[in-house]
């Protein structure tokens, strides 16, 4: 079990209202079904972007023994919220201090380090080095 766990909050490029196989729309079935030839999801494209540049750039930093890394989209709040519960009360934040974290937690583009949300919308060297510094600090 890795020592401490990182969640890269960002959107998926497909609407959330159902599990598994059903309830799913992507790009290409809105197309088909709209016909418009718009993304409905292109909004999302750069963060996406800059989300995959800061797990890479903590994945060439740090082994999966010492850092979970987990991606998740923010309306996931039924993984997100006990998630980062969880992880900020370990932590030894207080209440109301990990109520505060569990609602910054699902805002896009937030980076989670034990349960603290260190940055939002950062670049991988701001992102990193934010990493680095709440875990040598502790």
């Amino acid at each position: 079990m890795p020592l401490h766990r990182v969640v890269l909050v960002r959107q998926w490029d497909q609407q959330m209202g159902g599990s598994g196989c059903c309830g799913r729309l992507d790009s290409e079935a809105l197309g088909t079904l709209g016909g418009n030839g718009e993304d409905p999801y292109a909004h999302c494209r750069s963060d996406m972007e800059r989300v995959g540049a800061v797990y890479r750039a903590l994945r060439e930093r740090y082994t999966e023994d010492e850092l979970e890394l987990v991606v998740v989209d923010p309306r996931n709040t039924a993984w997100v919220l006990p998630a980062i519960w969880r992880d900020a009360r370990r932590r030894g934040l207080s209440i109301p201090a990990a109520l505060r974290q569990c609602n910054a937690a699902t805002s896009a583009c937030a980076l989670v380090c034990d349960g603290l949300v260190l940055v939002r919308d950062a670049e991988p060297a701001q992102a990193l080095a934010a990493v680095e510094a709440d875990l040598a600090r502790r």
